[in-house]
């Protein structure tokens, strides 16, 4: 060590037979006042850091029970959310390809029994036929026959279309 190397032995004996006389030599040393001045303006930093963070203390716990509050609120809008997705979904599958298709195909399998139905009961009667009430059953007959075919074209146009991937434009009721 160079502070020692310029020490006669008696200073050296002198040193290390005398605490106090060793302190105030090492107290005198260059880095150890250095360093005690580093550890008090660490120590001064430090104290001045506690009393912000202790002055932000109760900021910081009504911020936190804020946070609590608005998590608890999103929370509660999350769950509104699904709750109206949900009611979406359900008002969507009533009108879902699928079950409009399905309900087409239940128009026309229906009015082909209807037509089936009134040419059976017409086929069936075993008085004499008015010409009115055959001109009466070819009108009711050719009427539901159209209705039929016109449905079972739609179907099989929105089953086409529905397969391909594209149901825009084809009417699926006879509304239209």
């Amino acid at each position: 060590f160079p502070t020692f190397a310029n020490k006669s032995a008696d200073d050296l004996e002198d040193l290390l037979r005398f605490e106090d006389l060793f302190q105030a030599h090492i107290d005198g040393l260059e880095q150890v006042q250095l360093m005690r001045t580093l550890e008090y303006e660490l120590r001064e930093e430090n104290e001045r850091l506690a009393e912000v963070n202790l002055s932000a203390e109760d900021e910081l716990r009504k911020m936190r029970d804020n946070v609590a509050e608005l998590q608890m609120f999103a929370s509660s809008l999350t769950t509104r959310l699904y709750e109206l997705v949900q009611e979406h979904l359900d008002l969507q599958k009533p009108y879902a390809p699928n079950v409009l298709l399905g309900k087409l195909r239940g128009e026309y399998r229906s009015l082909d029994v209807q037509s089936e139905e009134l040419a059976t009961k017409f086929m069936d009667k075993e008085s004499v036929v008015e010409s009115t009430e055959c001109e009466e059953f070819v009108r009711q007959y050719k009427e539901l026959r159209s209705k039929y075919h016109a449905t079972e074209l739609r179907c099989s146009a929105a089953e086409a279309a529905y397969k391909h991937g594209s149901l825009a434009g084809v009417p699926l009721s006879m509304d239209r």
